[in-house]
């Protein structure tokens, strides 16, 4: 049996052999230099690199909180904000990349980082039948970024993702265009249709709300309207229509023509 005096004698050796283990942990990294930093800085990129972001967020969280003013701060601090872009962990990402943006402003990764941004807020742009909070944010930053940026390599890739969330924008604004014709409540689908044709022009969904809104007019026997719009969709807008579009237009077109008809006798 181990007496009282050799069991405090044990204890007090490995408390003492505990102490200096830590001191010379903590003494070891306060002296990291440039080289050491450099070299766990390659081997987060090499982790990360083999698709193993948990190690690589490790690696340079410590970069990050053992050399903050270091030369690899800025590098790590993208760098973790990628680890969590590449695990679709899109809110902290965006938390990392403004880290970035705001305490780093001098860095060469500012811009990359704010385009990051912007696309991890469009990845987390939901289907245009879900609330538009999140594509709203997403084309907000799309905009700020080609207005502070427009000579950037990211620019015609901001502009192909500035029509995506107005796509889907438009799309929304359709569908509730659609729901008050469902209802026959003509003149708010008209509201809708109007806004869309004013505010989303330059998308896929614009002929579509045209057509909408003659079908509306002519639901509202508004005769000459409807058939002056359906001119317009015959010669310019044709080409966007769906099979089933275009089937509703021929019908529609039969409407008018009958109703015109109709008024002359």
């Amino acid at each position: 049996m181990i007496n009282r005096s050799t069991r405090k004698t044990t204890t007090l050796a490995l408390t003492i052999a505990m102490g200096i283990t830590l001191q010379h942990c903590a003494s070891k990294k306060e002296v990291l230099d440039a080289a050491d930093i450099a070299e766990t800085y390659q081997r987060g990129l090499e982790y990360f690199e083999k698709d193993n972001y948990i190690k690589a967020e490790e690696v340079f969280t410590f970069i990050i909180y053992n050399d903050p003013g270091g030369a690899y701060a800025d590098d790590s601090q993208f760098q973790l904000a990628e680890t969590y872009y590449e695990r679709e962990e899109y809110l902290l990402a965006i938390s990392e990349y403004d880290r970035l943006i705001r305490r780093m402003k001098n860095s060469s990764y500012v811009e990359d980082a704010f385009w990051r941004k912007t696309e991890a807020y469009c990845e987390l742009s939901p289907d245009y039948r879900l609330d538009r909070d999140m594509t709203d944010k997403a084309l907000k930053y799309l905009y700020d970024f080609v207005d502070i940026y427009p000579e950037s390599k990211y620019f015609d890739d901001a502009q192909l993702r500035i029509m995506e969330m107005r796509e889907k924008l438009a799309h929304k604004m359709l569908e509730s265009a659609k729901l008050y014709d469902t209802l026959r409540e003509y003149e708010s689908a008209l509201y809708y249709y109007d806004s869309l044709i004013e505010d989303y022009g330059d998308t896929k969904i614009y002929a579509s709300a045209r057509l909408g809104k003659a079908g509306a007019m002519v639901a509202l026997e508004n005769w000459s309207e409807a058939r002056e719009l359906m001119n317009s969709i015959a010669i310019d807008g044709r080409a966007d229509l769906s099979q089933k579009e275009l089937k509703k237009m021929r019908l529609l077109g039969t409407k008018v023509l009958e109703a015109t008809e109709a008024a002359k006798h």
